[in-house]
Order: C-alpha cells, then structure tokens, then sequence
C-alpha cells in the first residue's frame, strides 16, 4: 500500500491546491487595502439570488391601452372648450377596446343628455386630447361606450380563455382624483356579485341591475371608475366601477369591476343597436324592510313594477317562481338570464308555489329600458 506522504505528492493534488492557495492570498491583500469590498461582493451575490416580485410587465402590456377621461363645458357656439368654464367638471378613465378608437368607461362619468353644453374627451398615454363622441350606453351595467378619431391605437389585451377567481391578483389602473396613470394593487375577492336586475328603473344602485360583478380589494378611487382591472400577464379582467368608501364611511377594502365578458357583449349590441335590447318582468327579491331567505329553492317575489309586465298577469307577491317554460329555477341569477337574454315581446309561462299550490301564468315581455328616465 503507497505510503500518505506518497498520496499527497501526486501531480492531480498539487495543481488542484495551488488555484485555491493563490486565491486565497490575493483575496487576503485586496481586503486588507480595501475592507469595504468584501461586503460589497456579498451584497452583490445575495441581491442576486434573490428574486425579485414584480407586476412591472402587466403594467407595460396594459397601461397603454387606459386613457384619461375629462368632461368640460363647450363654448357658446360648441366649437371647443369654453375659455371661461372651460375647467374640467369631472375626470375619470376609460379603456381602449379596440385600434380605431372605441373606448369604454363608466355610464355615471359621461354627461347625461339634458347637458348638451358639456363635452367628453380622452387622453391617451402619449399626452394627445382627443374629443371622445358618445356612442350609447346601458344603465343596468353602468357602461358606456365612446368614440374618437384616431387610428393605430393600442386595444386592452383581453384572453377569452381567462376565468376570475377569488384569490387571482389583480391591477387598477386608472386616473384616481386626476393624477394620472396610477397603479394599484390586491385580489379578486368574490366573484358574481348582482343584485335582482328586475326592478323597475327606480331602484338604481349598486346591487341591482345586471352587472355580475367581480368584487376586489384593490383600491378604486375616485376617477378610477372607468378604468382597467387586469391580472398579473396583463390581460383585463373587468372595468372598475365602484367602491363602497365612496359610499359608507370606514368602509374599505370593497370595490367593484365589470367582468371582461359582459363588457363585450353590451359594447357589441351598442355598436349593432345603439343600445342593450333585453327581456323586462319587473319583479324583486329584495325588500329593504325584509331578510333575505336563502333557504328557498327559488325566487320569491317581494316587490312587483306596477307599470311593468308582471303586474298585468297573474304574478303576486309571495308567489315563489319555481320554473320559467319548464326551465328549473334555483335562485336569482338563473332567472335573471334567462329573462334578460329573452326578447322583448315573447310570452313566457312562469310556474309559481302559491300557499303549497302551483300555478301557471303566462306573462309578455316587455323590452327593459333603464336609459329612460
């Protein structure tokens, strides 16, 4: 057997030490001139290994397509902005939806139509003010779509296949209290948030209509209704509408978007109408004195539109709607589809629990028509 001071001396040993020795002793000289370099080469291999979190690139892909929306007065003749009221009167955020300049934001940001001397304008990421036209909107979604003349604009990324779940993080992007593009950042917090979507037009507010909303905890204020709520690849979620801080004092963390999905589909029936035609039954499940009991398998009718259709048939309140044409109704929002989704006009045979016994009545549609007061 080779003796240990044999093994040592063998070539492959020696040149393996030496490297290491060299190196050792150099590193040994250069801290002792400069003793703030070992530390500094530390950091830089911590920092290194370290990764960093970021939303940077949704931010990129998506902010470019969020413009800042301003209403103003016009001058006396409606040629421009009035030189002496021509302040802004509101500002918020809208969304570019498409390269030749269709634009979505929120129906309570535009003027209503009793002001024909104020204007709408956007103003895109690059600083250019553009006179934004109104093309139509829908109150029961709190959507309207605008309009300006411009070409090669940059549309919101949206992915057909997404799905928003509770947990999914999420961006607003928006122009909160006109500071421009502001980014902010939280979760999906619930997911189909609505209210009956059959009341009369009376009873607007934000737990009625049609809306199906995604609620978030990511700040939306105000100025931000209108904006882009996107995931972490960039791709838009919903539009911001709401916040209830703008509405109950102490009260945060609880804000709301329109998903992605109904957006399109109301922006398209604008675009082919110049509004949302859907079916209107006038009934509620809701009353501000009562709880709700959600242990009925499903509606019971609380409140009935005495100018809408419901109220000419043979729909009472108490009654419970158990099937709509022999279609199985379990809560709200399955009514709530097949009513909207059906056209105005069209007789529909309700099946009705009425003190233990069924009824049938029969019912016309009439088309719904929040837009007009």
């Amino acid at each position: 057997m080779p003796s240990r001071t044999k093994f040592y001396k063998k070539p492959w040993f020696t040149m393996g030490m030496l490297p290491i020795c060299v190196g050792l002793v150099a590193a040994a000289i250069v801290l002792k001139f400069d003793p703030d370099l070992g530390e500094s080469f530390g950091n830089k291999l911590y920092s290194s290994s370290k990764e960093i979190h970021s939303y940077s690139y949704a931010v990129a892909r998506s902010s470019s397509s969020v413009v800042n929306i301003y209403v103003s007065r016009l001058n006396k003749d409606y040629t421009g902005i009035s030189k002496d009221t021509g302040q802004i009167t509101s500002s918020a955020s809208g969304v570019i939806m498409s390269s030749d300049g269709y634009i979505i934001t929120n129906y309570h940001v535009i003027p209503s139509l009793n002001e024909p001397n104020r204007a709408v304008w956007a103003q895109t990421v690059n600083g250019n003010l553009l006179q934004a036209f109104i093309v139509g909107f829908d109150r029961r979604t709190d959507i309207a779509l605008l309009k300006i003349k411009a070409k090669n604009l940059t549309p919101i990324n949206i992915n057909p296949r997404y799905q928003p779940k509770v947990g999914d993080v999420v961006l607003a992007i928006g122009n909160p209290n006109n500071l421009g593009m502001t980014v902010t950042h939280g979760i999906i917090s619930a997911t189909a948030r609505t209210g009956s979507g059959l009341l009369t037009r009376e009873m607007m507010n934000i737990r009625e209509g049609l809306q199906d909303l995604i609620q978030t905890d990511a700040p939306i204020n105000s100025g931000n209704s209108g904006g882009a709520l996107v995931n972490s690849n960039g791709d838009l979620v919903g539009i911001n509408t709401a916040s209830f801080n703008q509405y109950h004092s102490g009260t945060y963390g609880i804000s709301f978007a329109i998903p992605t999905k109904l957006v399109v589909r109301v922006m398209k029936e604008i675009i082919q109408h110049g509004r949302v035609i859907r079916g209107y039954l006038g009934i509620s499940d809701e009353n501000d004195e009562l709880i709700a009991d959600n242990s009925i398998k499903g509606v019971l009718i609380r409140f009935i539109d005495p100018n809408g259709p419901a109220a000419q048939s043979n729909i009472k309140v108490g009654d419970i709607v158990k099937k709509v044409d022999d279609k199985p109704i379990n809560n709200v929002r399955e009514l709530i589809d097949i009513i909207s989704n059906t056209t105005p006009g069209t007789v529909l045979t309700l099946t009705l629990e009425r003190n233990g016994k069924t009824i049938l009545s029969p019912v016309t549609l009439a088309e719904d028509r929040p837009n007009v007061d």
